[in-house]
């Protein structure tokens, strides 16, 4: 596949081109021979098509989220079933599973 890298907020202007890119990442690409492209600037984004439409990077940082945003989820929702049972923080699910409606 053909790579094309952009600076973000300018989309159909490739400053790199990256030919046969055999993977990528976040933070990376590499080539059917071995050669590794990165780490890509902050302000970098990828695309597989020509006019640079595409947001590769952000997609992949999406499903692949890190270990810091996953234990950041995690501590979120175990706050949330031993302190609040729902995000806004109303009722308990002690009271809610004993079919209590209000706390006292």
């Amino acid at each position: 596949m053909t790579l094309y890298v952009y600076k973000t907020g300018t989309p159909g202007a490739p400053v790199l081109v990256i030919e046969n890119a055999a993977s990528y990442a976040a933070d990376r690409a590499v080539t059917e021979d071995g050669t590794v492209y990165g780490p890509f600037a902050a302000d970098c984004e990828l695309s597989s098509k020509p006019d640079c439409s595409e947001t590769l990077r952000a997609d992949w940082r999406r499903a692949n989220p890190s270990q810091e945003a996953r234990m950041e989820e995690l501590e979120s929702l175990v706050a949330e079933l031993l302190f609040g049972g729902s995000p806004t923080g109303s009722g308990s699910p002690t009271a809610s599973a004993l079919g209590g409606g209000e706390e006292a």
